[in-house]
């Protein structure tokens, strides 16, 4: 059998050789991974509504945090003293104890639903206001751990998943409080959408027509008539993705022409795949759906495979496309240098002049 007082130095020494960004990301996961452990069905969705939770993009907010840590030296090492290891417990415990309790639907759950109801949040049909609350738990615990693991002032050094958690938790107050299609500007990219999925099908010779909200699928197998508002085609991720990108591509060590370009690339790329996505969801219910449950279920599975690829594939391409171009550079400066010590030689080498050997004078010494 182990010994219980050598297993406790062994963690204690595994502790003390972790980074302190690993500490910073593995102690923000803690209160996530608990949540997920008490009510996993909860994290199938990343975006809730009618009567479903999301909690997906939760694991979001570790993975831009884990990025952000990139730019954090490996080295680093958490100078932990009474006043930080009392911090850290009573924040982790605090959070944690906060997820589980909603993760397993009591009454701390309970609460949040009549509070979101009490302040006219639409809780007969939406669980916005509750996936709400978790965001801004989440925020708020991101900022309160890494204060006191660093300083507040690091915070600005970890934005990127804090801006994420935010923009969840304003789109989803958006939708508990204006549901369906009665924020306009939203709704108007909600339109758009559809616009663009007419075109396509319109270019595909597809019977799939679209106007305004209302997109119509005459599938083999049955017509579905459905009435899109802006959070079931992705709006919001438009918008929050397209923000995280743009401050992915400002962090970036690039000169601001290139920070620009991929940028647009990212925001581009991000509407253009969301068109692709409603339009894909579009050809699934003409050639395969026999009912809207399974077209729905389609729709929630491919919104969730998607936008991680992309995000993923966007960052591996841009940072990949940096150090290339960091690499070329170093090579080329790395030549410049050996011309530059070859010349050097060839101008202090001696020379002949008439059987003697001389040296040219690089200048005098007053």
């Amino acid at each position: 059998m182990s010994n219980p007082q050598t297993n406790h130095r062994t963690l204690r020494a595994w502790l003390r050789r972790l980074s302190g960004r690993d500490t910073l990301l593995l102690l923000a996961a803690i209160p996530i991974l608990l949540i997920f452990a008490v009510a996993p069905q909860t994290f199938e969705l990343s975006w809730a509504g009618f009567g479903m939770l999301g909690r997906g993009g939760l694991f979001f907010v570790l993975f831009f945090l884990g990025f952000d840590l990139l730019a954090f030296k490996k080295s680093d090492r958490i100078k932990w003293d009474k006043v930080k290891k009392a911090a850290a417990v009573i924040i982790v415990s605090s959070a944690s104890v906060y997820f589980v309790a909603v993760g397993l639907g009591g009454t701390l759950t309970n609460a949040i639903y009549s509070l979101g109801k009490m302040l006219g949040a639409s809780g007969d049909v939406s669980n916005s206001f509750l996936m709400a609350t978790d965001y801004v738990a989440d925020a708020i615990y991101i900022i309160a751990i890494t204060t006191a693991l660093y300083t507040f002032r690091t915070v600005k050094r970890i934005v990127t998943p804090i801006v994420f958690a935010l923009g969840m938790l304003i789109f989803y107050l958006l939708d508990a409080f204006f549901p369906y299609g009665s924020i306009g500007p939203l709704q108007f990219w909600a339109n758009f959408i559809v616009a663009g999925v007419t075109m396509l099908a319109a270019l595909f010779r597809l019977p799939i027509y679209g106007f305004a909200n209302h997109l119509t699928i005459v599938g083999l197998h049955g017509v579905f008539a459905l009435i899109v508002y802006w959070p079931s085609v992705g709006v919001q991720s438009i918008l929050i993705y397209s923000l995280v990108m743009i401050i992915i591509a400002a962090k970036l060590q690039a000169p601001i022409f290139r920070k620009v370009i991929y940028t647009i690339v990212g925001v581009v790329g991000t509407i253009c795949l969301n068109v692709t996505r409603i339009f894909a969801i579009s050809v699934y219910g003409y050639v395969y759906a026999t009912s809207g449950q399974q077209l729905n279920a389609f729709h929630n599975a491919i919104g969730e495979v998607i936008f991680p690829i992309w995000i993923v594939a966007f960052l591996m391409i841009i940072l990949s496309i940096e150090d290339r171009l960091a690499l070329s550079a170093q090579k080329h400066l790395e030549k410049t240098q050996r011309i530059d010590t070859v010349t050097k030689r060839e101008h202090l080498a001696p020379k002949r002049h008439g059987g003697k050997i001389t040296r040219k004078r690089l200048g005098s010494i007053s």
